[in-house]
């Protein structure tokens, strides 16, 4: 596909698939190393790090998922609205629901994560690596979604 054959429906195609990519790329990242690093200091007894790091990581996380998630949900819409392919349509929905999702199932365990005393931290920290892989599973199925559309196109 060149640059001159993409049309309305092909960029948004593009730019959706894309976007759902990246947005399933952070996921990847958190679910493989990020979560491992976490539940290996809570093995080793480090819970004093995880306090400190969880303090410093999740606004950064936030701060970069909240951009990523919303170009994601927004992109595979438009692509649905310009091109009709109900998969953009599914895509938007996975990729729409982990903002929420992550506030609903996770935030306590991550206000536990930032304010809590080390029993709680060490709970807190197996809960929300063992809840954070639906997300990832979310973004991964969309991303298929609009990957497939996109190949039919």
């Amino acid at each position: 596909m060149s640059l001159s054959s993409l049309n309305n429906d092909k960029l948004a195609a593009v730019v959706a698939t894309a976007c759902a990519g990246i947005a399933t790329g952070c996921l990847t990242f958190v679910s493989a190393v990020d979560t491992r690093s976490f539940l290996t200091h809570v093995k080793n007894d480090k819970i004093d790090l995880i306090k400190i790091h969880f303090t410093i990581w999740w606004p950064y996380g936030r701060d970069l998922m909240i951009p990523v998630l919303a170009s994601g949900f927004v992109s595979n819409l438009v692509a649905y609205h310009v091109t009709k392919h109900v998969n953009f349509a599914y895509a938007a929905a996975l990729i729409g629901c982990i903002g929420p999702y992550t506030g609903i199932v996770l935030g306590e365990d991550i206000q536990a994560l930032r304010k809590s005393n080390v029993s709680e931290v060490k709970e807190s920290t197996r809960s929300f690596c063992a809840l954070h892989h639906l997300r990832l599973v979310a973004a991964a199925a969309g991303f298929g979604l609009s990957l497939f559309a996109l190949a039919e196109m």
